[in-house]
């Protein structure tokens, strides 16, 4: 396999045709340095491609100016190559020839003559045994003749097939096996069209793997960053098969949520997560530039928690109609099947990207979001009564936090929220942290006006942390104007023993989960009940300790027989009183 390159001949040719200073023995003075690195903010598109292309697969070949110093972060290659390869195949047309035939040439491949067949059928590995390109050749597990590290490509590769077809329900490749080649480069891996009038591609993936970022992977950082590569470039191979990646940088959001998906134990998203996120940074639109991207991929976490799995599968099988679709409006199509939308959902997605870190609640939201770093804060509140106000963009949050409970006492907090009217209203959502380690998070509905007042049922002494989370679910607009109001009130009445908080997923298929959170201990029983209100399945009954608790339904009624696909009610009943919540199980 020979991949790409160019000779410095060539090399010359090209640097002069772009103006660029060409590579050869002699290194750049101080001074000559300097005086190419102040030009280096006048790049032309092409010639910014060009060195992100080199940057990416041959960094030698970069002129020196571009290798170190500050002048190197201008070119940072991400961990995946696919959005290089993307840019140029829509800006080829008019690129000069120079840099259409250089760029086409690192792009070339030349098949090498020891290849492997997956064992499923659906990859055919071809790799170098010498060379820059050269695998690793150790080959003991077995000693087959195929070095080690193939062979396990290949049963990642497998893997995440299965995973990503035959679970995840993604459009399988129009032929197979796909071609996978493998060569030394500083990202992971990229995947090229091969025929896109058929919607074939190629895999192209880093020969070792070695020297990556640590990742959580048991079988060490080199395998992790294996077997999400695998995973992510694969969902690269669908995507183009179903909608030729017009959805710009959004397929960068869903290959890593995928990845995440068919190989959690390694957690390699968690790299994107200290970027500009909805995490950490929810100020920040969701669609920042113009489209979702890696660090964004707790939106589809969000969503396949939500709404199942099948959710994503419907938008991509959508995406095969309807390629000129924005991918937002994609996605409200999808949401609208299931009697919501991006906007309704809006203000739960926020509360979840509050809830972490610190202020995560075991048992809700994010399974991961201990792991994930704070955001940022539009406000906060130490002492009462107190006011905050602020803007908050579309598909952004503003959250605000309530703290200082210190010597209120049995007092409790009263919330007046004042949102701007729109056809699009505000969402406001509260995450509510116990002292007992326990707490719970609500979506508030809000008047005609996009107002609204509430008073927590919780006194102040038991209180650990509040969070007032503004959300702006429109998917555009100009940023709007919000006010959280808040002063405590006498108390407190006797608060519920029990809350029953949510049931996800929900549909489920046929496994969901119920939380609950007690007040207090107190007897208490959780069933699942018909519309009739009959009894299909008893999940608890008895004592329940102050805190939060998760009991599992696996879609069975009590006699072990699976439960008709239909609408069921969660009901949790305590000494105090009953409360419901709605779930459909799907067949």
């Amino acid at each position: 396999m020979w991949l790409g390159g160019n000779t410095l001949a060539q090399r010359l040719v090209l640097a002069a045709a772009l103006g660029l200073a060409a590579v050869g023995p002699v290194a750049a003075t101080p001074s000559d340095r300097s005086a190419e690195t102040a030009g280096s903010d006048a790049l032309t598109p092409e010639q910014s491609l060009l060195l992100r292309f080199e940057a990416a697969l041959d960094p030698g070949r970069l002129p020196d100016h571009f290798r170190d110093g500050d002048v190197a972060a201008l070119l940072p290659p991400d961990r995946c190559g696919t959005p290089l390869v993307r840019e140029y195949l829509a800006t080829r047309d008019a690129l000069s020839a120079a840099v259409r035939e250089a760029i086409d040439g690192y792009l070339a491949v030349t098949e090498a003559s020891d290849t492997l067949t997956s064992d499923g059928g659906h990859f055919r590995l071809s790799w170098f045994t010498e060379g820059d390109n050269a695998v690793p050749l150790v080959d003991v597990d077995p000693a087959d003749g195929t070095p080690d590290f193939v062979a396990r490509m290949a049963g990642y590769l497998e893997h995440a097939w299965s995973a990503e077809i035959d679970t995840l329900g993604a459009l399988p490749p129009p032929v197979t096996p796909v071609d996978v080649t493998f060569r030394r480069m500083r990202i992971y891996g990229y995947t090229t069209p091969v025929d896109p009038a058929l919607g074939r591609t190629r895999l192209v993936l880093h020969s070792t793997f070695a020297h990556f970022a640590p990742n959580d992977d048991p079988d060490g950082d080199a395998a992790g960053s294996a077997k999400v590569t695998a995973a992510h470039e694969f969902r690269h191979v669908c995507q183009y098969a179903a909608s030729r990646w017009s959805e710009d940088n959004w397929t960068e959001l869903d290959a890593t949520w995928a990845e995440e998906r068919v190989y959690a134990q390694v957690n390699d998203y968690l790299w994107y997560m200290n970027r500009d996120n909805p995490v950490r940074r929810p100020q920040v639109p969701l669609d920042d530039g113009g489209s979702g991207s890696y660090e964004d991929a707790v939106f589809q976490v969000w969503l396949a928690r939500r709404h199942g799995d099948g959710v994503i599968a419907d938008f991509w099988r959508r995406r095969t109609q309807v390629h000129a679709e924005l991918p937002l409006a994609a996605w409200d199509s999808v949401l609208a099947g299931r009697g919501t939308s991006l906007a309704a959902g809006w203000g739960d997605f926020t509360a979840w990207n509050y809830a972490v870190g610190g202020r995560c609640v075991p048992g809700l939201g994010y399974a991961d979001a201990a792991a994930y770093p704070e955001g940022d804060l539009a406000g906060q509140l130490l002492a009462y009564p107190g006011e905050v106000a602020g803007t908050v963009e579309h598909l952004a949050a503003a959250p605000v936090r309530l703290g200082g409970f210190e010597g209120l006492g049995d007092r409790l907090l009263r919330i007046r929220f004042d949102g701007e009217d729109a056809p699009v209203p505000l969402s406001l959502s509260l995450h509510v942290q116990t002292t007992d380690g326990g707490g719970w998070q609500d979506q508030v509905s809000l008047d005609r006006h996009g107002d609204a007042s509430l008073v927590l049922p919780v006194p102040a002494l038991r209180l650990a942390g509040v969070g007032v989370i503004v959300g702006n679910g429109a998917t555009g607009g100009e940023a709007r104007s919000w006010t959280v109001a808040v002063d405590t009130l006498p108390g407190p009445p006797s608060p519920p023993s029990g809350r029953l908080l949510a049931v996800e997923p929900n549909p489920c298929n046929p496994v969901a989960w119920v939380t609950c959170a007690m007040s207090a201990r107190d007897q208490a029983t959780l069933d699942i009940v018909d519309p009739a209100g009959r009894r299909v399945r008893r999940l608890w009954s008895g004592s329940l300790a102050t805190g939060t608790h998760r009991f599992a339904w696996d879609g069975h009624d009590e006699a072990g027989r699976p439960a008709a696909a239909g609408v069921y009610l969660a009901r949790l009943a305590t000494p105090r009183g009953v409360q419901g919540r709605k779930l459909t199980l799907v067949r």
